[in-house]
């Protein structure tokens, strides 16, 4: 009845629909999401056309890379790396450096110390503080203050493209 031939394509058939279910659960499963840079705001970190997997967020941690609804432009996003939590309080001197709950941060991914002072601002509860790596050319909460933690849409996992500069956050 079946030869040799006509069961292999059964088979790889099969497994390829197999893959392509686990594939698309998973995405679904964790919420997986793509994104793409558009602005300048997170250099060096991210480049324009850099292409990043996000996914929603269970925990956030001071440093990670978020992507958020943008408060000024309706139905935009934009990327960030979060500086401030619940409870936290914020402030960049005019030295140049970010301080958190009155302790100076190390910040290595930045382009260039800031030429702004900000705060001292306390993050309240269901709000986050979020600056861009690019710090003088940045739209972020040092102009905008402290956003939502509502408007978090994910957190960067990975850049995947270009391939020469495939990481894991």
């Amino acid at each position: 009845m079946y030869n040799s031939y006509m069961i292999l394509r059964i088979i790889r058939a099969v497994i390829s629909a197999v893959v392509l279910i686990l594939i698309g659960y998973y995405f679904g499963l964790r919420g997986l999401k793509f994104y793409a840079v558009i602005s300048e705001s997170m250099l060096p970190t991210l480049e324009v056309g850099d292409r990043l997997i996000g996914e929603k967020p269970k925990k956030l941690r001071h440093g990670d890379i978020l992507v958020l609804d943008d408060p000024v432009e309706e139905k935009g996003v934009i990327i960030k790396r979060l500086i401030g939590l619940e409870g936290d309080l914020i402030e960049i001197k005019n030295n140049g450096y970010l301080y958190r709950n009155r302790e100076k941060i190390t910040e290595p991914y930045i382009k260039e110390k800031p030429i702004y002072i900000v705060g001292p601002v306390k993050i309240k509860s269901g709000e986050v503080f979020v600056l861009g790596d690019n710090r003088n050319n940045s739209d972020d909460s040092s102009v905008w203050g402290p956003v939502s933690i509502s408007a978090v849409r994910a957190k960067i996992l990975m850049r995947y493209w270009p391939l020469k500069k495939f990481k894991i956050f």
